[in-house]
C-alpha cells in the first residue's frame, strides 16, 4: 500500500518562477559583450553564486564579481540586477494548482537561492507566504542536491521522505530527492507536472 502524500515541494527558479521574455537578459548580454548563455551561466553556476547561494557571500558581491568579469564595474548593482530578471514572471498556474493542494497537504518552496533573495523578491512578487515551508539556501548554509538540504524541509514540514514529493526542473536535485526516499519529478512543463502530481497524489493512500 502506497504511503499517503503529506506536502508537495517545489523548486522556485525554472518551476514557480520563469523567465518570460529573454528580450531584457539578451539586451544586458549585448552590451556586456557577451552571450546569454555565458552570462546565464557565470550568474548562476559561477564561483561566486555558488558561495553566496551558501550564505558565504552576499548577493552584492556576486553581483558585483559578475560586474568585474564584464567590465562594468561603475554600474549599479540593483540596476543590473533588476533588469537581468526584468523578463521573469510568476508560473501563476503551478501556483493556483498548489494553492489547491491545501489544507489536505503542505506546500513548501525549496531553492538554491542567493542571501536577501527572500527581501529582493518580495519587491516584485508575493507569492512567498503562500507557502507553509519556505527554504532558500543562503538561509540554511547547504544547497541542491546535498541530502542536508532536504531533511532541513522535511524536519520543518513535519513528515517523513516517503510522505513528500518534490519538484525541480534539474534532474540532479530530483534524483536527489529520490535517493532519500522522496518522490519526485523533473519539471519538463506545467501541465505534465500536474498530470503527474494529480496521478501520485490520487494514488496514494
Amino acid at each position: 500500500m502506497a504511503k499517503k502524500i503529506k506536502a508537495v515541494i517545489f523548486d522556485m527558479g525554472g518551476v514557480l518562477l520563469r523567465t518570460m521574455d529573454y528580450t531584457p537578459r539578451k539586451a544586458l548580454a549585448e552590451r556586456f559583450g557577451t552571450t546569454p548563455e555565458e552570462l546565464e551561466s557565470f550568474v548562476f553556476l559561477g564561483p561566486t553564486s555558488l558561495q553566496s547561494e551558501v550564505g558565504a557571500l552576499s548577493y552584492a558581491d556576486h553581483w558585483r564579481a559578475v560586474l568585474r568579469r564584464y567590465g562594468q564595474e561603475n554600474l549599479d548593482v540593483k540596476d543590473v540586477y533588476r533588469e537581468f530578471f526584468a523578463g521573469d514572471g510568476l508560473n501563476q498556474e503551478l501556483l493556483n494548482y498548489a494553492n489547491t493542494l491545501k489544507p489536505e497537504h503542505q506546500i513548501g518552496l525549496l531553492s538554491n537561492a542567493w542571501t536577501n533573495t527572500r527581501e529582493n523578491l518580495k519587491e516584485s512578487f508575493d507569492f512567498i507566504d503562500r507557502f507553509d515551508v519556505s527554504i532558500f539556501s543562503a538561509e540554511v548554509g547547504v544547497r541542491k542536491p546535498d541530502r542536508a538540504i532536504f531533511e532541513i524541509m522535511l524536519e520543518r514540514l513535519g513528515v517523513t521522505a516517503p510522505e513528500a514529493v518534490f519538484v525541480d526542473d534539474m534532474e540532479i536535485n530530483a534524483s536527489a530527492a529520490r535517493s532519500l526516499g522522496m518522490e519526485a519529478i523533473h519539471f519538463a512543463s506545467t501541465e505534465e507536472t500536474i498530470r503527474q502530481l494529480n496521478r501520485m497524489l490520487n494514488s496514494a493512500t
